[in-house]
């Protein structure tokens, strides 16, 4: 049985009760937005609030049902620009709610999307074009090298503006582009100039480049007009949009204010450029994107709910022939936050590594990339089910499901405190290896939220259990059975390894 539901108008978010009986809710979206962009930033973060909703009172159940997002899209669609982010993310943390979009154009013949409802497989995204089924898939590339005689990117006499361009990433984009050749820098930040980022401006302008710092927030129409201004007699010819907060929680987690902290800078911001250059000439317009948009992330929904924004943005502008580039960078070394990813297979880029990049990802003139470099074995293990998404097929992730060595020792295990002793150690190992250093002395009765276990930590702990396992464990019970001791009875009690309390007690 399929419910359909409409998300700007969803019912009984509050009371899900007879939900558990069924083997699907669809999600009809609204459909193209004629010739305006995939969407106005506020109303596509007005469905990313209102699907969080749904799907944290689907997971709430015991056996969620099936979740399809479904809309017509005969152009850019303003529904599905934050919701694809979400479930993207959705996928790490909540692996027993099984979600998948599917669009179609005009035309299309509803049974054959019927069907791919119906028949409940599981790929993550497919569009139905001009009665031909396409299923998303990515692949695995390298920039090219520019071709010999390529005209240079950057221009004399002209102006180039960073957002973000104050610290990290945005900073390193700006001394690439003097490096390049740039004489005039319009750098925009939130905050003042750190003392750091004040030599570099030094540095700059000792070398010859003009550097014209615009402090405000970018998602100001005002800010962004005072910035444009700021070019002055040499026009602007190139914008990069490097601003955005990264700020992680989980999806039980998140509310509207911290979906509002992330989606200001990065998808506010995009619009609030993208409009105030409406009508310029511009060789490159860039938007630094995320893998977190493309592949998910565990904790970061909400940032990629609004990275996607600017993913849609980028096809929105090529499509109507101005220059749009959008990025899924991965995690940048030495320039900010995502150094904690490189235990999850990913290979942090040196800013050499990633301007060098850029430059090459510019002169190929691609609309749509992403640049990671991944260790994929490390990749598989921490989220083995994703890893064997549709989306990563052609990467070769998919194992054989997991190592089942533990397992079968358990099941062959003659008595309870054998069995209790097997799985109580597999806990504390797989929570040294993912808390590193702090966590050497664990015990049965350790509390691993108080030793530094934190929701995106029990994330990796929980998707390894369920993988060496072969079990299926309820998001809140790290919570609830913090210990080593605590979560191995619950996992024997779900297992039906011994007798005693409910596994959901």
């Amino acid at each position: 049985m399929c419910r359909l539901a409409r998300l700007a108008r969803l019912p009984g978010l509050d009371d899900m009760s007879d939900m558990g009986d069924l083997g699907g809710v669809v999600l009809a979206l609204g459909g193209s937005t004629g010739d305006s962009p995939t969407a106005p930033p506020l109303a596509a973060r007005d469905s990313v609030v209102r699907l969080t909703a749904l799907i944290r009172r689907l997971a709430e159940l015991p056996d969620p049902p099936r979740l399809w997002i479904a809309s017509r899209q005969d152009g850019p669609a303003a529904a599905t620009t934050g919701p694809r982010g979400v479930l993207r993310a959705a996928a790490y943390e909540l692996p027993r709610l099984t979600a998948s979009i599917i669009d179609f154009t005009s035309g299309t013949d509803l049974t054959e999307v019927a069907a791919d409802i119906l028949v409940a497989h599981p790929v993550i995204e497919i569009s139905w074009r001009d009665g031909v089924r396409h299923v998303a898939h990515l692949r695995s590339g390298s920039p090219e090298e520019p071709a010999a005689g390529s005209r240079p990117l950057i221009r004399g006499g002209s102006s180039y503006l960073v957002s973000g361009g104050l610290t990290g990433l945005g900073l390193a984009t700006a001394q690439w582009l003097a490096a390049q050749g740039a004489d005039h820098l319009i750098l925009v930040g939130r905050s003042a100039p750190t003392g750091d980022a004040e030599k570099t401006f030094a540095r700059l302008r000792e070398s010859g480049t003009v550097v014209n710092v615009v402090q405000g927030d970018i998602a100001d129409s005002a800010v962004t007009a005072r910035a444009t201004a700021a070019a002055g007699e040499r026009p602007l010819r190139g914008v990069i949009h490097a601003a955005g907060v990264v700020e992680d929680a989980t999806l039980a987690n998140v509310d509207e204010d911290l979906l509002h902290r992330v989606w200001r800078g990065k998808a506010e911001g995009a619009w609030a450029l993208h409009t105030a250059t409406a009508g310029q000439d511009l060789d490159f317009f860039v938007l630094y994107s995320s893998l977190a948009s493309l592949i998910g992330s565990p904790g970061q929904s909400m940032y990629a709910a609004a990275n996607t924004f600017l993913d849609d943005l980028a096809d929105w502008r090529a499509a109507r022939g101005l220059p749009a580039t959008a990025i899924h960078w991965g995690a940048w070394a030495r320039t900010g936050r995502g150094q904690h990813l490189a235990d999850r297979g990913f290979v942090m880029i040196s800013p050499e590594d990633g301007t060098d990049a850029l430059g090459r990802i510019l002169t190929a003139g691609h609309t749509r990339v992403a640049y990671s470099p991944i260790e994929a074995g490390a990749y598989a293990k921490g989220f083995p089910a994703v890893a064997a998404s549709e989306l990563l097929a052609e990467f070769g992730l998919a194992g054989d499901d997991g190592d089942s060595a533990l397992l079968d020792e358990v099941l062959a295990a003659e008595t309870d405190g054998r069995r209790t002793s097997l799985i109580q150690d597999h806990i504390i190992t797989l929570t040294r290896q993912i808390l590193g250093g702090t966590s050497q002395h664990i015990g049965p009765a350790t509390s691993l939220v108080i030793l530094g276990l934190d929701s995106l930590c029990a994330v990796r702990l929980r998707a390894q259990l369920e993988n060496s396992l072969k079990t299926s464990i309820d998001p809140g019970v790290i919570w609830v059975r913090p210990t080593p001791a605590g979560l191995t009875e619950w996992i024997m009690n779900r297992m039906g390894l011994r007798s005693g309390e409910g596994a959901g007690a």
